[in-house]
């Protein structure tokens, strides 16, 4: 019987026969690739940065005479929270700023002008929150958040308290609806006058928001 003898190259050959081996080295490597695509996929689903997409607030009061509204036609919002597959997750840090001359009446100027002196808007000329903590609650298609922050209005702070709405949008947008109560004498703010005193508008006025998130 004759013998085949390998050639002086067969050993570069070798390691291609190695089937088992070879299967075993590819599957590692596809296998840290599909973690690694998975890490980077879930850390840029989950990451924080949001920003304000769209937004509508409005501020409703009452006077002696009768009730008004205002419209505030400019709002900055900067948002950390994490949402995954689930839902929203937390929310580590949310910051609003309103300038004051972007709150507008349907009033008009004269109101506008007595708005923009209650909030001593050339010193103060922008009304801030900050938020320092908030629970989440699943509910429903959306959530309860329960925020605790600092507001800030004509130069004073002080802490509120209040329960919003939230919800994951389809886009990856969270939007935050809800309504608050604030007296203005708590900030250190004279109550606008009209008609030589005769008109005196209330001391509560509610705020009523939806907000809208975007991921930066």
């Amino acid at each position: 019987m004759t013998k085949i003898k390998a050639g002086p190259n067969a050993s570069h050959l070798t390691p291609f026969f190695r089937t088992g081996t070879f299967v075993q080295k590819l599957f590692k490597m596809k296998f840290k690739i599909a973690i690694l695509f998975m890490f980077a996929l879930s850390y840029a689903f989950g990451q924080s940065g949001f920003g304000t997409a769209t937004f509508t607030m409005t501020i409703k009061g009452t006077s002696n005479l009768h009730d008004w509204e205002s419209t505030v036609k400019e709002l900055k919002a900067n948002g950390s929270m994490m949402a995954d597959a689930a839902g929203l997750q937390s929310i580590k840090a949310l910051s609003v700023e309103i300038p004051v001359r972007a709150i507008k009446s349907t009033k008009g100027k004269v109101m506008d002008n007595k708005t923009y002196d209650a909030f001593k808007s050339t010193d103060n000329p922008f009304i801030t929150y900050t938020l320092d903590q908030a629970t989440i609650s699943k509910k429903g298609d959306g959530y309860d958040v329960a925020a605790s922050g600092k507001l800030t209005m004509a130069g004073t702070t002080n802490k509120i308290d209040m329960t919003v709405r939230g919800k994951v949008e389809a886009d990856g947008s969270i939007t935050f609806s809800g309504s608050k109560k604030l007296k203005l004498t708590d900030f250190k703010m004279k109550r606008p006058t009209a008609l030589l005193g005769t008109i005196t508008v209330g001391d509560e006025v509610e705020v009523i928001f939806k907000v809208t998130l975007k991921p930066a």
